[in-house]
């Protein structure tokens, strides 16, 4: 005969198996939308109050340990460089925005600022794209390709 306490242990553990045996999985009916810093970004917008060249895009981006997170993305079309904005907290898309810059995709980027709201956040982004120094056509050219005998000549 089985002993009193190993009896009640191999009850509960059966019962344990039963359980995960028979629950059924979460339905995705179930699952709350949570509003994300795109939601209160109208990225179509923005563009018109940067410089020429600056397009504005939502972004899942992961930084370091911390889990996904979207963010607003401002690029210069012509050297690649980023402004990016990402909510301290996911959980308060429009609270505390952290602030970074990328000179160009082959160097890290670096944190500039942390805001307390999102608005504050794209004021600083704005001032960032205004206030950046307009690049040389003639060197930006140079660098993705050499000048040409026919570039020399007509100036292009």
């Amino acid at each position: 005969m089985i002993d009193l306490p190993v009896r009640t242990f191999l009850q509960a553990e059966l019962q344990r198996l039963r359980e995960w045996f028979t629950e059924t999985p979460d339905s995705l009916d179930t699952v709350d939308a949570t509003a994300t810093v795109g939601d209160y970004i109208d990225t179509h917008s923005i563009p018109s109050r940067l410089p020429d060249g600056w397009h504005v895009e939502r972004e899942m981006v992961q930084f370091g340990d911390e889990s996904l997170a979207e963010v607003i993305r401002l690029t210069d079309s012509g050297d690649g460089y980023r402004i990016t904005l990402k909510p301290v907290d996911v959980a308060g898309p429009t609270d505390r925005i952290c602030v970074y810059t990328r000179r160009s995709p082959f160097e890290s980027r670096q944190h500039r600022t942390t805001v307390d709201s999102l608005t504050e956040a794209v004021t600083v982004a704005e001032e960032i794209a205004a206030n950046r120094p307009k690049r040389d056509r003639q060197s930006a050219r140079s660098i993705e390709r050499p000048l040409t005998a026919t570039d020399r000549s007509t100036g292009d």
